[in-house]
């Protein structure tokens, strides 16, 4: 098992799979996404992926099976066009950053917390806007948001937490 943390910089990317997720972490302790300042970013996935057989994920543009951080000044475009925009099967940590997520399902997911400080985040949404999605322990299943600007456009929930959500002076809409 990897323990260290995974460092992926963007820096103008445009990356596109039309049968998985564009970027897929299958294993790591730490995962950070770095998006660098004034580059302008994008991922795009198709409307069906090829799994292997019994597999359901990866189920979003950007998967991460471990702990995944966002983070720098840079603009990320995400369309997510078969399920999920962001998501994580364990802690999601977004500082900072312009995302914009247009998701045939939800638009960020992280199923034992998702944190967000700061940054300037648009989500159209199928589904739920931002999400956590652990039941399992009562401390888990959160969503914390520090500081920042939201434009949540979702037929779903536009925040939906488990167990606790918390914001501080942020502008959500």
């Amino acid at each position: 098992m990897v323990k260290g943390t995974v460092r992926l910089v963007l820096n103008g990317a445009n990356i596109t799979s039309l049968d998985s997720a564009p970027i897929y972490v299958k294993q790591a302790g730490k995962v950070v996404v770095s998006l660098e300042e004034g580059t302008e970013n994008i991922l795009t996935d198709g409307k069906e992926y090829v799994l292997a057989n019994d597999e359901t994920e990866p189920d979003a543009t950007l998967f991460s099976k471990d702990n995944l951080t966002i983070n720098g000044k840079g603009k990320l475009e995400v369309n997510a066009n078969y399920k999920d925009g962001i998501a994580s099967k364990d802690s999601l940590k977004i500082v900072e950053g312009n995302i914009i997520i247009n998701a045939a399902d939800d638009g960020i997911r992280g199923k034992d917390m998702v944190a967000i400080k700061d940054g300037n985040i648009a989500i159209k949404a199928v589904g739920d806007g931002i999400k956590s999605t652990n039941t399992k322990d009562a401390n888990l299943g959160c969503v914390y948001i520090e500081k920042g600007e939201f434009n949540i456009e979702a037929e779903g929930d536009s925040i939906q937490a488990e167990s606790y959500f918390s914001a501080f002076p942020s502008r959500i809409q």
